[in-house]
């Protein structure tokens, strides 16, 4: 850290936080971040991400989200695994159905992304 400069405008605020240990100290641990980053990952695909929008506006079964999106079965199967692994959608059996239903951490997301847009 010797040498290096740092602007006027955030070195007071930079010293008080504890400098660069300061800082590490105050960041999420390893398992917090990964699971942030699953979460990213998740949202990373358009399809992914549109479905999980919809799904907050109405809870569907496979059927309805392949006729949204014209995709196949099995890659909108695929899509919503990666949903649910990440803790964003959940579902429940409903006679011969499954409904996919946003999580309230899915709803959370949906909420932070909708009020930037």
């Amino acid at each position: 850290m010797e040498g290096t400069e740092i602007p006027d405008s955030i070195r007071c605020e930079f010293i008080e936080k504890g400098g660069i240990d300061g800082i590490v100290e105050l960041l999420p641990d390893d398992q917090r971040i990964g699971y942030v980053n699953s979460i990213a990952r998740a949202i990373s695909d358009p399809v992914r991400l549109r479905v999980l929008f919809a799904l907050c506006i109405q809870p569907m079964c496979v059927c309805l989200m392949v006729a949204m999106t014209e995709y196949t079965y099995s890659k909108m199967s695929y899509h919503l695994s990666i949903l649910r692994d990440s803790g964003l959608i959940c579902s429940k059996q409903e006679g011969n159905y499954l409904i996919y239903y946003p999580t309230d951490l899915g709803k959370k997301v949906v909420e932070c992304i909708g009020k930037e847009l």
